[in-house]
C-alpha cells in the first residue's frame, strides 16, 4: 500500500547533483554548503522480520540481511542517498531505497516500474518481494523470514546429518534415503542409484546432509513467512504474470555433501516428493475444499532471483496416516516447491481507501492490518497505510474479484485506531472508495518536531540534510512507526507527554538511533556523526 508523503519544507539550499547517479561533490573550499536529497522522489523503506519472534533482524548484533534487486527495472533502484549497489545491507533490521528520479524510471500507471527484492542472510529461508510501484511517493515494506534453528508456527524443519553415501568419482548414491518431517507432513525419497550433481555439473561425494522445511498453507505464522510472498509473480510457459497464491503447502529442501557442496541436479533417478494437504484446503478452481482427483499446478523458486516458474502437474490423492489428502511429485533439480493454484485475475489500479474521523491533531496516522481471503480466512498480506487527512490512498496491481477483509490490528502504539474490528471488499479492483472510520483512545498526548543534521568530521562545514524518514517506538514497546523527513526535519505526532522514545534512521547503509523523553510539544535537535566512509562517498 502506498504511504503519501506529508511534508513539504522549502530551505535555502545549494545543491549540486550528477542526474545520472544523485551523487553530490563539494566544490566549494570554506563555504557553508546544505546538502539535502529531495531530488529523489520515490523512497521504499524495507523492515526485515524474524517470523517467529516479531524482532527486527539485527536489532540486537551485527546481523545483516544481503539484498539484491531483480526484474525487469531492476537498474532503476538505488540506495537512499541515490547510489547503485549490486548488493544492500540492512542495519538494524532496516533496510532504505529509492528509485532512479531520471525521467525513464519515473513510475506512472502507463509506466509501473517493476523489481524484486531478493533477501538472503545466514541460518534463514531466503525469500523475496516483488514490487510494482505506481507513482511517486513513499512505501513501507515488511520482509518476514524463517530462521530454521527457531520457526514460527506452521513452519517445520527436518534435519537429516550424514545420512547416505555417494560414490566417489561418480556421485551415485549407495542406498535408498529416507527423510520425513516429524508429524509426516512431508517425506522425500532419494533413490538408490541416484547420480548427485551441484550447479557446475560437479558430482557430489560422501555422506549427506538433508534440511527439509514444511510451511503450513493455513496458519498465519507460516502464510506470512512464505517465501516470496503470496501476492506474487510467476513464469508460466514462458509468459511472465502477476497474481496470488492459493496454496496448498509449500517445501523448502537443501541438500550438500561432507565437503560442504551443495546439490542441484538428480540424474538416472528422480527425487520423490510426497506430502500431506489437510482438508480445509480451498480450490479456488472448484470454489470449494480440496478432494481427490483434483488438478494441483507445482511451481519451483529460485532463490537468486525469487522467480516462480511453473514445473508441473500432480493429481491430489486420499490421504494416509495423518493427512486427509496428499500428491506425489518427482523432482530432478533442487529449488523450493510450491503447491498451489495461481489466481491470475489482476488488476493495475483498484479500490481507494479514505480514514475519516478523529486523527488526535494530527495530519497523518499509521494504520495496521491483516487482508485474509473470505473464501477461507487465511492469510493474504499484512496491510500498513500512512493515512492522511482528507486523501485517498490507492490499490496498485491487486488481485481482481477476489473478495477480501482486512483485520485491523490493535495498534498498540499509537492512541489513533481503527474504530471497525473489521472491513469487508469484495473486489480490490473496482473504483469503490472506502472509508475507514478513525477514533483516538487516551489522552496526554503531543507531537515533537525532529531536525536532523548530518556531519563529517573533515569536513565541518556542509551539513546534510536527510529527505527520507524518521521511525520511533516507545523505549519499553517494540513497535516502530514511521514519519516522513524533508530536508532533515520530520514531524513525530501521537506520541505520550512524559514518555521516553526511541528515535531512529536509516542513511547511506547505516542505522542511527538517540533516546528523547517527551516533556512537551518542542523542536528536537539531533546532530549525527557520519562515519568517513560515508562522508567520502558522499562528497567525492
Amino acid at each position: 500500500m502506498k504511504i503519501k508523503s506529508i511534508i513539504s519544507l522549502t530551505l535555502a539550499l545549494f545543491l549540486l547533483i550528477f542526474a545520472d547517479s544523485c551523487k553530490v561533490k563539494n566544490p566549494l573550499e570554506g563555504a557553508k554548503l546544505i546538502i539535502n536529497y529531495d531530488i529523489l522522489k520515490t523512497y521504499i523503506n524495507v523492515q526485515f522480520e524474524d517470523a517467529a519472534t516479531g524482532n527486527l533482524i539485527g536489532f540486537e548484533g551485527n546481523d545483516q540481511v544481503s539484498v539484491t534487486i531483480t526484474g525487469e527495472n531492476a537498474d532503476a533502484v538505488l540506495d537512499n542517498t541515490g547510489v547503485l549497489k549490486e548488493e544492500y545491507k540492512s542495519s538494524n533490521g532496516f533496510l532504505g531505497l529509492a528509485l532512479n528520479p531520471n525521467t525513464q524510471y519515473v513510475p506512472s500507471e502507463a509506466n509501473p516500474i517493476k523489481f524484486t527484492i531478493v533477501a538472503k542472510i545466514d541460518g534463514y529461508i531466503s525469500t523475496s518481494k516483488n514490487v510494482t510501484i505506481g507513482e511517486e511517493g513513499t512505501y513501507n515494506l515488511k520482509i518476514v523470514m524463517t530462521d530454521i534453528s527457531n520457526p514460527p508456527e506452521g513452519v517445520i524443519v527436518k534435519e537429516a546429518k550424514g545420512v547416505g553415501n555417494l560414490e566417489s568419482g561418480t556421485g551415485t548414491l549407495e542406498s535408498e534415503v529416507v527423510v520425513k518431517t516429524p508429524g509426516d507432513e512431508v517425506e522425500i525419497i532419494l533413490p538408490e542409484g541416484t547420480v548427485i550433481k551441484d550447479g557446475d555439473g560437479n558430482t557430489l561425494s560422501g555422506s549427506l546432509d538433508i534440511t527439509l522445511v514444511y510451511f503450513d498453507n493455513l496458519l498465519d505464522g507460516s502464510l506470512a513467512a512464505f517465501p516470496g510472498g503470496l501476492m506474487t509473480r510467476v513464469n508460466q510457459n514462458g509468459q511472465t504474470l502477476d497474481g496470488a497464491f492459493f496454496s496448498a503447502g509449500f517445501i523448502a529442501l537443501e541438500i550438500t555433501d561432507e565437503n560442504g557442496n551443495s546439490a542441484e541436479t538428480f540424474e538416472e533417478n528422480p527425487i520423490q516428493l510426497n506430502m500431506g494437504i489437510q482438508g480445509a484446503t480451498y480450490n479456488p478452481e472448484t470454489s470449494s475444499s480440496i478432494a481427490a482427483g483434483d488438478n494441483l499446478p507445482v511451481y519451483s523458486y529460485n532463490t537468486d532471483n525469487g522467480e516462480w516458474t511453473l514445473e508441473q502437474n500432480v493429481t491430489v490423492e486420499n490421504g494416509t496416516n495423518r493427512s486427509d489428502f496428499m500428491v506425489t511429485a518427482e523432482l530432478t533439480h533442487l529449488s523450493y516447491w510450491n503447491f498451489d493454484w495461481f489466481w491470475s485475475e489482476y488488476c493495475t489500479y483498484g479500490v481507494k481507501f479514505k480514514f475519516i474521523g478523529d486523527y488526535a491533531g494530527c495530519n497523518c496516522t499509521q494504520q495496521y492490518g491483516i487482508m485474509r481471503k473470505q473464501a477461507d480466512n487465511t492469510y493474504f498480506s499484512y496491510v500498513n497505510f500512512y493515512a492522511c487527512d482528507g486523501e485517498l490512498i490507492p490499490t496498485y496491481y491487486a488481485p481482481a474479484n477476489m473478495p477480501v477483509y482486512i483485520d485491523w490490528s490493535d495498534n498498540p502504539c499509537s492512541g489513533v485506531k481503527v474504530q471497525e474490528d473489521v472491513t469487508y471488499i469484495d473486489n480490490l479492483c473496482t473504483n469503490d472508495i472506502i472509508e475507514i472510520t478513525l477514533v483516538t483512545v487516551g489522552d496526554n498526548r503531543t507531537d515533537i518536531t525532529v531536525d536532523l543534521m548530518g556531519q563529517c568530521a573533515s569536513n565541518p562545514d556542509v551539513e546534510i540534510r536527510p529527505t527520507y524518514g524518521a521511525w520511533f517506538r516507545p523505549i519499553d514497546s517494540y513497535c516502530w512507526r514511521w514519519a516522513f523527513m524533508s530536508n532533515g526535519l520530520a514531524e513525530v505526532c501521537d506520541i505520550e507527554i512524559g514518555k521516553e522514545y526511541v528515535i531512529g534512521t536509516y542513511f547511506n547503509g547505516s542505522w542511527y538511533q538517540t533516546n528523547y523523553t517527551v516533556t512537551e510539544s518542542t523542536i528536537f535537535e539531533w546532530n549525527i556523526e557520519l562515519p568517513s566512509e560515508a562522508c567520502d562517498q558522499i562528497l567525492q
